[in-house]
């Protein structure tokens, strides 16, 4: 009787043959298992992924959209200085690209926030660009800066959800898309105003209220209201986004 071939395996043979085994399960090679956070969920799940804190992943796609739809593109305080730009009501600003303020926003604190503005430095864009450049002339550089902004921003916003929001409120904002644009949009505006609009919608939801198209709207008009008139023109940008975002 012939006898079977008995196959020992060490430790790290065991570990390479399950390697092996999960590469082939998720279609990719195995030398890129571990590249780029590459896991099973990748290829083999069609559902929307989420955040350690459970939130949509689809983060970069809402900053993409922020940036195009509000924020906009470089500006320094030497441009109203010397009459580029003549909007007395960034009188307050520092640097700003994307959305970020290099002086509100403190990201120099982060490796991220860092890291984007020196690459902002090193182009030495007080000089060479002009007010509200969108770098469409440098999609790379732009993809390169706009994700270091979702590795900025988005811990930010997982923050101020766990700090400011009731837990049915933070379950029913993170479910509906206006109302996730919404937060992530706050978040920009800065953890007072972020405390400001989730206050109203916890009251809303402790109230009963927990239609998610009616919180938003009443997030909208908050936004309208609220007395500064930057805050208000990113509402009336909202309202016009409308269903684009559901």
């Amino acid at each position: 009787m012939k006898k079977k071939k008995v196959i020992r395996l060490t430790e790290q043979g065991l570990v390479d043959a399950i390697k092996n085994t999960i590469a082939k399960l998720a279609g990719v090679p195995l030398d890129d298992l571990g590249k780029n956070n590459t896991d099973i969920s990748d290829t083999t799940s069609t559902k929307t992924k989420t955040s350690s804190s459970g939130v949509p992943s689809n983060f970069g796609k809402v900053v993409d959209k922020i940036i195009d739809e509000f924020e906009g593109g470089y500006y320094h305080p030497d441009m109203l200085k010397d009459g580029r730009v003549k909007d007395s009501r960034y009188g307050g600003s520092g640097e700003t690209m994307f959305g970020m303020d290099r002086q509100a926003g403190k990201q120099e604190s982060t490796s991220a926030g860092k890291e984007f503005w020196d690459i902002i430095d090193k182009e030495n864009a007080r000089s060479n660009w002009k007010y509200n450049y969108m770098l469409k002339d440098n999609p790379a550089l732009a993809a390169r800066l706009k994700g270091l902004i979702v590795q900025i921003m988005e811990p930010l916003f997982n923050q101020y959800m766990e700090k400011y929001l009731t837990p049915e409120s933070r379950e029913i904002v993170k479910n509906n898309p206006k109302l996730f644009f919404n937060f992530v949009y706050a978040t920009y505006n800065g953890p007072g105003w972020f405390d400001k609009f989730a206050k109203i919608i916890n009251n809303e939801v402790a109230n009963g209220n927990t239609n998610p198209d009616s919180l938003a709207d009443i997030d909208i008009m908050n936004r309208k209201n609220s007395g500064n008139s930057l805050i208000a023109q990113g509402a009336r940008k909202l309202d016009k986004l409308g269903d684009t975002l559901a």
